[in-house]
Protein backbone atom coordinates (compact mmCIF):
# COMPACT_ATOMS: atom_id res chain seq x y z
CA UNK A 1 0.00 0.00 0.00
CA UNK A 2 1.52 3.30 -1.15
CA UNK A 3 1.20 6.66 0.58
CA UNK A 4 2.48 10.10 -0.34
CA UNK A 5 5.44 11.48 1.64
CA UNK A 6 4.38 14.21 4.04
CA UNK A 7 6.18 17.10 5.69
CA UNK A 8 5.76 18.40 9.19
CA UNK A 9 3.94 21.65 9.93
CA UNK A 10 5.99 24.78 9.01
CA UNK A 11 6.24 25.51 12.74
CA UNK A 12 8.94 22.81 12.74
CA UNK A 13 11.21 25.44 11.16
CA UNK A 14 10.85 27.55 14.31
CA UNK A 15 11.76 24.56 16.47
CA UNK A 16 14.79 23.84 14.26
CA UNK A 17 15.81 27.50 14.53
CA UNK A 18 15.52 27.50 18.33
CA UNK A 19 17.55 24.29 18.55
CA UNK A 20 20.23 25.74 16.27
CA UNK A 21 20.43 29.00 18.24
CA UNK A 22 20.75 27.09 21.52
CA UNK A 23 23.62 25.03 20.09
CA UNK A 24 25.40 28.20 18.92
CA UNK A 25 24.94 29.87 22.29
CA UNK A 26 26.45 26.84 24.03
CA UNK A 27 29.52 27.02 21.80
CA UNK A 28 30.22 30.78 21.71
CA UNK A 29 28.74 32.23 24.90
CA UNK A 30 32.10 32.39 26.72
CA UNK A 31 34.20 33.96 23.89
CA UNK A 32 31.45 36.48 23.07
CA UNK A 33 31.04 37.38 26.72
CA UNK A 34 34.81 37.90 26.91
CA UNK A 35 34.72 40.21 23.85
CA UNK A 36 31.88 42.40 25.12
CA UNK A 37 32.68 42.50 28.84
CA UNK A 38 36.49 42.53 28.77
CA UNK A 39 37.59 43.82 25.36
CA UNK A 40 36.63 47.46 24.73
CA UNK A 41 37.85 47.65 21.12
CA UNK A 42 34.84 48.86 19.08
CA UNK A 43 36.12 47.34 15.82
CA UNK A 44 36.46 43.88 17.35
CA UNK A 45 32.98 44.17 18.84
CA UNK A 46 31.57 45.20 15.43
CA UNK A 47 33.08 42.19 13.63
CA UNK A 48 31.89 39.93 16.44
CA UNK A 49 28.32 41.17 15.95
CA UNK A 50 28.67 40.79 12.17
CA UNK A 51 29.85 37.20 12.60
CA UNK A 52 26.94 36.53 14.93
CA UNK A 53 24.49 37.90 12.34
CA UNK A 54 25.99 35.67 9.62
CA UNK A 55 25.69 32.64 11.90
CA UNK A 56 22.06 33.49 12.58
CA UNK A 57 21.29 33.72 8.84
CA UNK A 58 22.99 30.36 8.25
CA UNK A 59 20.92 28.78 11.04
CA UNK A 60 17.71 30.20 9.55
CA UNK A 61 18.54 28.83 6.08
CA UNK A 62 19.46 25.42 7.48
CA UNK A 63 16.25 25.34 9.55
CA UNK A 64 14.14 25.87 6.42
CA UNK A 65 16.08 23.28 4.39
CA UNK A 66 15.97 20.79 7.25
CA UNK A 67 12.18 21.10 7.39
CA UNK A 68 11.83 20.79 3.62
CA UNK A 69 14.06 17.72 3.33
CA UNK A 70 12.33 15.82 6.16
CA UNK A 71 9.44 13.60 5.00
CA UNK A 72 7.57 10.67 6.49
CA UNK A 73 5.06 8.09 5.28
CA UNK A 74 3.58 4.71 6.17
CA UNK A 75 4.13 2.18 3.40
CA UNK A 76 4.27 -1.64 3.15
CA UNK A 77 3.94 -2.14 6.92
CA UNK A 78 6.82 0.25 7.57
CA UNK A 79 7.17 3.79 8.88
CA UNK A 80 9.56 5.42 6.43
CA UNK A 81 11.56 8.55 7.24
CA UNK A 82 13.74 10.46 4.77
CA UNK A 83 15.93 13.38 5.82
CA UNK A 84 19.31 15.00 5.24
CA UNK A 85 20.63 18.16 3.58
CA UNK A 86 23.80 16.94 1.93
CA UNK A 87 23.51 13.16 2.25
CA UNK A 88 20.08 11.55 2.11
CA UNK A 89 19.29 9.39 5.13
CA UNK A 90 16.50 6.82 4.93
CA UNK A 91 15.05 4.94 7.90
CA UNK A 92 12.53 2.14 7.37
CA UNK A 93 11.02 0.98 10.66
CA UNK A 94 8.91 -2.23 10.61
CA UNK A 95 5.59 -1.59 12.31
CA UNK A 96 5.86 -4.78 14.39
CA UNK A 97 8.96 -3.30 16.09
CA UNK A 98 7.07 -0.20 17.25
CA UNK A 99 6.38 -0.37 20.99
CA UNK A 100 4.58 2.91 21.62
CA UNK A 101 3.59 6.20 20.01
CA UNK A 102 3.61 9.14 22.42
CA UNK A 103 2.70 12.81 22.03
CA UNK A 104 3.73 15.97 23.85
CA UNK A 105 3.04 19.69 23.52
CA UNK A 106 5.71 22.29 24.21
CA UNK A 107 5.14 26.03 24.17
CA UNK A 108 5.63 26.37 20.39
CA UNK A 109 3.33 23.42 19.67
CA UNK A 110 0.61 24.87 21.90
CA UNK A 111 0.82 28.27 20.17
CA UNK A 112 0.04 26.62 16.82
CA UNK A 113 -2.26 23.91 18.26
CA UNK A 114 0.17 21.18 17.26
CA UNK A 115 1.78 18.17 18.94
CA UNK A 116 5.14 16.44 18.93
CA UNK A 117 4.86 12.73 18.12
CA UNK A 118 7.53 10.25 19.25
CA UNK A 119 7.77 6.66 18.06
CA UNK A 120 9.64 4.20 20.29
CA UNK A 121 10.78 0.77 19.18
CA UNK A 122 11.85 -2.48 20.81
CA UNK A 123 15.34 -2.27 22.26
CA UNK A 124 15.13 1.43 23.04
CA UNK A 125 18.06 3.79 22.88
CA UNK A 126 19.14 7.16 24.13
CA UNK A 127 16.54 8.94 22.01
CA UNK A 128 13.22 8.04 20.43
CA UNK A 129 13.48 6.21 17.09
CA UNK A 130 11.39 8.87 15.31
CA UNK A 131 10.38 12.34 16.44
CA UNK A 132 7.92 14.45 14.44
CA UNK A 133 8.40 17.84 16.08
CA UNK A 134 5.31 19.61 14.79
CA UNK A 135 2.22 17.98 13.30
CA UNK A 136 -1.49 18.64 13.77
CA UNK A 137 -3.43 16.75 16.41
CA UNK A 138 -5.59 15.24 13.67
CA UNK A 139 -2.49 13.99 11.83
CA UNK A 140 -1.07 12.52 15.06
CA UNK A 141 -4.32 10.66 15.69
CA UNK A 142 -4.31 9.40 12.10
CA UNK A 143 -0.75 8.07 12.42
CA UNK A 144 -1.50 6.42 15.77
CA UNK A 145 -4.64 4.76 14.42
CA UNK A 146 -2.98 3.56 11.23
CA UNK A 147 0.02 2.14 13.09
CA UNK A 148 -2.27 0.46 15.63
CA UNK A 149 -4.54 -1.05 12.95
CA UNK A 150 -1.64 -2.36 10.90
CA UNK A 151 0.07 -3.81 13.97
CA UNK A 152 -3.17 -5.58 14.93
CA UNK A 153 -3.42 -7.00 11.41
CA UNK A 154 0.17 -8.28 11.56
CA UNK A 155 -0.46 -9.81 15.00
CA UNK A 156 -3.62 -11.55 13.77
CA UNK A 157 -1.75 -13.01 10.81
CA UNK A 158 1.01 -14.29 13.10
CA UNK A 159 -1.54 -15.98 15.36
CA UNK A 160 -3.16 -17.70 12.37
CA UNK A 161 0.16 -18.93 10.95
CA UNK A 162 1.66 -20.06 14.26
CA UNK A 163 -0.71 -20.69 17.15
CA UNK A 164 2.15 -22.06 19.27
CA UNK A 165 4.34 -18.94 19.13
CA UNK A 166 4.60 -18.15 22.89
CA UNK A 167 5.01 -14.47 22.26
CA UNK A 168 2.56 -12.18 24.00
CA UNK A 169 0.46 -10.26 21.51
CA UNK A 170 -2.27 -7.74 21.97
CA UNK A 171 -5.84 -8.95 21.61
CA UNK A 172 -7.70 -8.22 18.37
CA UNK A 173 -9.36 -4.84 18.13
CA UNK A 174 -12.89 -6.20 18.23
CA UNK A 175 -12.23 -7.77 21.63
CA UNK A 176 -10.53 -4.68 23.02
CA UNK A 177 -13.38 -2.35 22.17
CA UNK A 178 -15.59 -4.13 24.70
CA UNK A 179 -13.33 -3.15 27.61
CA UNK A 180 -14.51 -0.32 29.81
CA UNK A 181 -12.18 2.65 30.30
CA UNK A 182 -10.84 3.36 33.79
CA UNK A 183 -9.63 6.88 34.57
CA UNK A 184 -7.57 8.29 37.45
CA UNK A 185 -7.04 12.03 37.88
CA UNK A 186 -4.52 13.38 40.35
CA UNK A 187 -6.23 15.62 42.90
CA UNK A 188 -5.03 18.99 44.18
CA UNK A 189 -4.08 17.49 47.56
CA UNK A 190 -1.90 14.77 46.01
CA UNK A 191 -0.33 17.31 43.64
CA UNK A 192 0.61 19.58 46.54
CA UNK A 193 2.08 16.65 48.51
CA UNK A 194 4.06 15.53 45.45
CA UNK A 195 5.46 19.05 45.04
CA UNK A 196 6.26 19.67 48.70
CA UNK A 197 7.89 16.27 49.35
CA UNK A 198 9.85 15.82 46.11
CA UNK A 199 13.63 15.63 45.94
CA UNK A 200 13.75 18.43 43.38
CA UNK A 201 15.47 20.78 45.84
CA UNK A 202 18.69 18.86 45.25
CA UNK A 203 18.34 19.38 41.50
CA UNK A 204 17.84 23.13 42.00
CA UNK A 205 20.90 23.47 44.26
CA UNK A 206 23.12 21.36 41.97
CA UNK A 207 21.91 23.41 38.98
CA UNK A 208 22.89 26.67 40.69
CA UNK A 209 26.31 25.27 41.62
CA UNK A 210 26.85 24.02 38.05
CA UNK A 211 25.89 27.43 36.63
CA UNK A 212 28.26 29.31 38.93
CA UNK A 213 31.18 26.96 38.26
CA UNK A 214 30.52 27.03 34.50
CA UNK A 215 30.36 30.82 34.18
CA UNK A 216 32.56 31.95 37.07
CA UNK A 217 34.96 33.52 34.57
CA UNK A 218 32.36 35.96 33.19
CA UNK A 219 30.28 36.57 36.32
CA UNK A 220 31.33 39.65 38.33
CA UNK A 221 32.36 37.53 41.33
CA UNK A 222 34.62 40.22 42.82
CA UNK A 223 31.89 42.86 42.58
CA UNK A 224 29.39 40.51 44.25
CA UNK A 225 31.94 39.72 46.97
CA UNK A 226 32.51 43.44 47.63
CA UNK A 227 28.76 44.08 47.81
CA UNK A 228 28.37 41.48 50.56
CA UNK A 229 31.69 42.09 52.33
CA UNK A 230 29.79 43.18 55.45
CA UNK A 231 29.06 39.48 56.07
CA UNK A 232 32.74 38.83 56.81
CA UNK A 233 32.20 39.76 60.44
CA UNK A 234 28.75 38.18 60.76
CA UNK A 235 28.07 35.55 63.38
CA UNK A 236 27.12 31.92 62.90
CA UNK A 237 23.44 32.77 63.41
CA UNK A 238 23.45 35.05 60.34
CA UNK A 239 25.03 32.37 58.14
CA UNK A 240 22.57 29.78 59.42
CA UNK A 241 19.68 32.14 58.63
CA UNK A 242 21.00 32.77 55.10
CA UNK A 243 21.37 29.04 54.46
CA UNK A 244 17.84 28.48 55.75
CA UNK A 245 16.45 31.22 53.47
CA UNK A 246 18.35 29.76 50.51
CA UNK A 247 16.92 26.30 51.17
CA UNK A 248 13.39 27.74 51.43
CA UNK A 249 13.81 29.51 48.07
CA UNK A 250 15.17 26.32 46.47
CA UNK A 251 12.27 24.35 47.95
CA UNK A 252 9.72 26.84 46.54
CA UNK A 253 11.35 26.69 43.09
CA UNK A 254 11.29 22.89 43.29
CA UNK A 255 7.60 22.97 44.20
CA UNK A 256 6.78 25.22 41.25
CA UNK A 257 8.65 22.89 38.89
CA UNK A 258 6.78 19.80 40.14
CA UNK A 259 3.41 21.60 40.02
CA UNK A 260 4.00 22.59 36.39
CA UNK A 261 5.28 19.12 35.47
CA UNK A 262 2.49 17.05 37.02
CA UNK A 263 -0.49 19.39 36.66
CA UNK A 264 -3.47 17.70 34.95
CA UNK A 265 -1.93 14.26 35.62
CA UNK A 266 -4.33 11.65 34.25
CA UNK A 267 -4.08 7.87 33.84
CA UNK A 268 -6.47 6.01 31.53
CA UNK A 269 -6.61 2.26 31.03
CA UNK A 270 -8.05 1.56 27.60
CA UNK A 271 -7.74 -1.26 25.07
CA UNK A 272 -5.00 -3.14 26.95
CA UNK A 273 -3.01 0.08 27.16
CA UNK A 274 -2.22 2.60 29.87
CA UNK A 275 -2.34 6.21 28.66
CA UNK A 276 -0.61 8.78 30.89
CA UNK A 277 -0.92 12.52 30.27
CA UNK A 278 0.49 15.39 32.32
CA UNK A 279 1.90 18.90 32.23
CA UNK A 280 0.77 22.51 32.18
CA UNK A 281 3.38 24.39 30.12
CA UNK A 282 4.71 21.29 28.36
CA UNK A 283 2.01 18.67 27.92
CA UNK A 284 3.02 15.02 27.56
CA UNK A 285 1.00 11.97 26.61
CA UNK A 286 2.53 8.49 26.90
CA UNK A 287 1.02 5.16 25.89
CA UNK A 288 2.28 1.92 27.47
CA UNK A 289 0.91 -1.40 26.15
CA UNK A 290 0.14 -3.89 28.91
CA UNK A 291 2.43 -6.55 27.45
CA UNK A 292 5.41 -4.17 27.79
CA UNK A 293 5.06 -3.98 31.58
CA UNK A 294 7.88 -5.94 33.22
CA UNK A 295 7.50 -4.97 36.88
CA UNK A 296 5.92 -2.47 39.27
CA UNK A 297 7.94 -0.36 41.71
CA UNK A 298 6.46 1.32 44.79
CA UNK A 299 8.78 3.93 46.26
CA UNK A 300 8.52 5.72 49.61
CA UNK A 301 11.07 8.41 50.44
CA UNK A 302 11.94 9.50 53.97
CA UNK A 303 9.32 12.26 53.96
CA UNK A 304 6.42 10.44 52.29
CA UNK A 305 6.68 7.19 54.25
CA UNK A 306 5.70 8.74 57.64
CA UNK A 307 2.85 10.52 55.85
CA UNK A 308 1.74 7.13 54.43
CA UNK A 309 2.07 8.18 50.79
CA UNK A 310 3.87 6.34 48.00
CA UNK A 311 4.93 6.69 44.36
CA UNK A 312 4.05 3.91 41.91
CA UNK A 313 6.17 3.36 38.80
CA UNK A 314 6.03 1.02 35.82
CA UNK A 315 9.15 -0.78 34.60
CA UNK A 316 8.59 -1.32 30.89
CA UNK A 317 10.53 -2.84 28.01
CA UNK A 318 11.38 -0.75 24.99
CA UNK A 319 11.24 3.04 24.87
CA UNK A 320 14.02 5.60 24.96
CA UNK A 321 16.51 6.24 27.72
CA UNK A 322 15.57 9.92 27.87
CA UNK A 323 11.98 8.99 28.71
CA UNK A 324 12.84 6.31 31.19
CA UNK A 325 12.09 8.22 34.38
CA UNK A 326 9.10 10.23 33.23
CA UNK A 327 7.10 7.92 30.95
CA UNK A 328 6.95 5.09 33.51
CA UNK A 329 5.52 7.12 36.40
CA UNK A 330 2.07 5.63 37.02
CA UNK A 331 0.95 7.45 40.18
CA UNK A 332 3.25 10.29 41.37
CA UNK A 333 1.80 10.33 44.90
CA UNK A 334 -1.12 8.30 46.28
CA UNK A 335 -2.13 7.21 49.80
CA UNK A 336 -0.42 3.91 50.64
CA UNK A 337 -3.79 2.33 51.46
CA UNK A 338 -4.93 2.90 47.84
CA UNK A 339 -1.97 1.16 46.19
CA UNK A 340 -3.53 -2.32 46.16
CA UNK A 341 -6.89 -1.11 44.83
CA UNK A 342 -5.43 1.07 42.06
CA UNK A 343 -2.99 -1.61 40.90
CA UNK A 344 -5.86 -4.10 40.59
CA UNK A 345 -7.75 -1.61 38.42
CA UNK A 346 -4.91 -0.50 36.15
CA UNK A 347 -2.21 -3.20 36.05
CA UNK A 348 -3.55 -6.71 35.72
CA UNK A 349 -1.71 -9.40 37.71
CA UNK A 350 0.48 -7.07 39.79
CA UNK A 351 -1.34 -7.18 43.12
CA UNK A 352 0.30 -5.50 46.10
CA UNK A 353 0.55 -7.76 49.16
CA UNK A 354 0.77 -6.30 52.67
CA UNK A 355 2.02 -9.50 54.35
CA UNK A 356 5.71 -10.17 53.79
CA UNK A 357 8.22 -12.69 55.09
CA UNK A 358 10.70 -10.65 57.18
CA UNK A 359 14.43 -11.17 57.52
CA UNK A 360 15.72 -13.36 60.37
CA UNK A 361 16.75 -11.61 63.60
CA UNK A 362 20.42 -12.49 63.08
CA UNK A 363 20.46 -10.22 60.01
CA UNK A 364 20.00 -7.10 62.16
CA UNK A 365 23.61 -7.02 63.37
CA UNK A 366 24.89 -7.13 59.78
CA UNK A 367 22.61 -4.26 58.74
CA UNK A 368 23.76 -2.12 61.67
CA UNK A 369 27.43 -2.78 60.84
CA UNK A 370 26.88 -2.15 57.14
CA UNK A 371 25.13 1.18 57.68
CA UNK A 372 27.14 2.36 60.69
CA UNK A 373 30.77 1.47 59.90
CA UNK A 374 31.73 4.29 57.50
CA UNK A 375 29.79 7.03 59.39
CA UNK A 376 31.62 5.88 62.55
CA UNK A 377 35.02 6.28 60.86
CA UNK A 378 33.99 9.63 59.32
CA UNK A 379 32.68 10.92 62.66
CA UNK A 380 35.91 10.01 64.47
CA UNK A 381 38.12 11.63 61.82
CA UNK A 382 36.03 14.81 61.74
CA UNK A 383 36.07 15.13 65.52
CA UNK A 384 39.88 14.71 65.58
CA UNK A 385 40.90 16.99 62.71
CA UNK A 386 38.09 19.59 62.72
CA UNK A 387 37.50 20.08 66.43
CA UNK A 388 35.25 21.48 67.86
CA UNK A 389 32.82 21.65 64.89
CA UNK A 390 33.92 18.19 63.82
CA UNK A 391 32.10 16.74 66.83
CA UNK A 392 28.89 17.34 64.90
CA UNK A 393 30.04 14.51 62.63
CA UNK A 394 29.37 12.09 65.48
CA UNK A 395 25.67 12.75 64.89
CA UNK A 396 26.03 10.68 61.72
CA UNK A 397 26.46 7.54 63.83
CA UNK A 398 23.00 7.33 65.48
CA UNK A 399 21.33 8.52 62.25
CA UNK A 400 23.04 5.81 60.19
CA UNK A 401 22.30 3.13 62.80
CA UNK A 402 18.64 4.15 62.80
CA UNK A 403 18.59 3.97 59.00
CA UNK A 404 20.20 0.52 59.17
CA UNK A 405 17.55 -0.66 61.62
CA UNK A 406 14.72 0.50 59.34
CA UNK A 407 16.45 -1.09 56.33
CA UNK A 408 16.40 -4.40 58.23
CA UNK A 409 12.85 -3.93 59.49
CA UNK A 410 11.39 -3.01 56.08
CA UNK A 411 13.13 -5.74 54.06
CA UNK A 412 11.24 -8.89 53.14
CA UNK A 413 9.49 -10.80 50.38
CA UNK A 414 6.16 -12.34 49.43
CA UNK A 415 5.46 -15.20 47.04
CA UNK A 416 1.91 -15.51 45.71
CA UNK A 417 1.31 -17.81 42.74
CA UNK A 418 3.59 -16.71 39.90
CA UNK A 419 4.30 -13.30 41.47
CA UNK A 420 7.30 -12.31 43.59
CA UNK A 421 7.24 -9.16 45.72
CA UNK A 422 10.51 -7.83 47.15
CA UNK A 423 10.89 -4.97 49.63
CA UNK A 424 14.21 -3.35 50.50
CA UNK A 425 15.68 0.02 51.46
CA UNK A 426 18.74 2.05 50.54
CA UNK A 427 17.69 5.42 51.90
CA UNK A 428 14.11 5.35 50.65
CA UNK A 429 11.96 2.22 50.75
CA UNK A 430 11.31 0.31 47.52
CA UNK A 431 8.85 -2.50 46.84
CA UNK A 432 9.18 -4.38 43.54
CA UNK A 433 6.46 -6.64 42.12
CA UNK A 434 7.54 -8.91 39.28
CA UNK A 435 5.92 -11.89 37.55
CA UNK A 436 7.92 -15.08 37.15
CA UNK A 437 7.61 -15.05 33.35
CA UNK A 438 9.05 -11.51 33.26
CA UNK A 439 12.15 -12.35 35.33
CA UNK A 440 15.32 -12.49 33.24
CA UNK A 441 17.42 -14.12 35.96
CA UNK A 442 17.22 -15.19 39.58
CA UNK A 443 20.44 -15.44 41.57
CA UNK A 444 21.36 -16.52 45.08
CA UNK A 445 24.66 -15.07 46.29
CA UNK A 446 26.48 -15.89 49.49
CA UNK A 447 29.61 -14.34 51.00
CA UNK A 448 31.85 -16.08 53.54
CA UNK A 449 30.24 -14.32 56.50
CA UNK A 450 26.73 -14.91 55.14
CA UNK A 451 27.52 -18.60 54.82
CA UNK A 452 28.57 -18.75 58.49
CA UNK A 453 25.23 -17.19 59.47
CA UNK A 454 23.17 -19.22 56.95
CA UNK A 455 22.12 -16.05 55.12
CA UNK A 456 22.09 -15.09 51.45
CA UNK A 457 21.43 -12.26 49.01
CA UNK A 458 18.68 -12.81 46.44
CA UNK A 459 18.74 -10.92 43.15
CA UNK A 460 16.52 -10.73 40.10
CA UNK A 461 16.23 -8.47 37.07
CA UNK A 462 13.78 -7.69 34.29
CA UNK A 463 13.93 -5.91 30.95
CA UNK A 464 13.84 -2.13 31.07
CA UNK A 465 14.00 0.79 28.65
CA UNK A 466 17.70 0.39 27.90
CA UNK A 467 19.31 -1.88 30.48
CA UNK A 468 18.01 -4.42 32.98
CA UNK A 469 16.15 -3.26 36.10
CA UNK A 470 17.54 -5.08 39.14
CA UNK A 471 16.07 -5.86 42.57
CA UNK A 472 17.95 -7.34 45.53
CA UNK A 473 17.41 -8.24 49.18
CA UNK A 474 20.47 -8.72 51.37
CA UNK A 475 20.74 -11.22 54.24
CA UNK A 476 17.62 -13.31 53.70
CA UNK A 477 17.24 -16.75 55.26
CA UNK A 478 19.30 -19.26 53.26
CA UNK A 479 16.44 -21.77 53.16
CA UNK A 480 14.06 -19.06 51.87
CA UNK A 481 16.51 -18.12 49.12
CA UNK A 482 16.74 -21.77 48.05
CA UNK A 483 12.95 -22.17 48.09
CA UNK A 484 12.58 -19.15 45.80
CA UNK A 485 15.25 -20.61 43.52
CA UNK A 486 13.29 -23.87 43.26
CA UNK A 487 10.11 -21.90 42.47
CA UNK A 488 11.84 -20.01 39.67
CA UNK A 489 13.81 -22.94 38.21
CA UNK A 490 10.69 -25.18 38.16
CA UNK A 491 8.94 -22.66 35.93
CA UNK A 492 11.95 -22.64 33.60
CA UNK A 493 11.93 -26.45 33.39
CA UNK A 494 8.21 -26.54 32.64
CA UNK A 495 8.40 -23.88 29.94
CA UNK A 496 11.62 -25.22 28.51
Amino acid sequence: MMSEPKRMHPAAMILNLISGVINIVKQIVIPFAFIFFVNSNAMIQFFALLGLAVLLIVVIVFSVLQWRKFTYRIEEDELRIEEGLIRKKRRYIPIERIQSVNTSEGIIQQLFKLVKLQVETAGGGKESEVSLKAITKHEAERIQKELFDRKQKISSEEIQTDVNTGEELESPVQNLENEADVTYKMGAKELFIAASTSSGIGVIISGIVAFVTQFDEILPIERIYERFSFLNNAGLEVYALLVFIGLIIAWILSMIGVLLKYANFTVIRKNKEIIISKGLIEKNRVTIPMHRIQAIKIKENLIRQPLKYATVMIVSAGGSESEKNTSTLLFPVIPKKMVRELLQQYVEGYTYETDITPLPARSLRRYLIRYGFFPLIAGILLSIFLSPWGYLGLLLIPVSLLLGYFAYKDAGWNLTGDKLQMTYRDIGKTTAIVLRKKMQIYEVKQTYFQKKNKLATIHTSTKSSVTAESFSITDTEWEDAQALFQWYSYEKRVNG
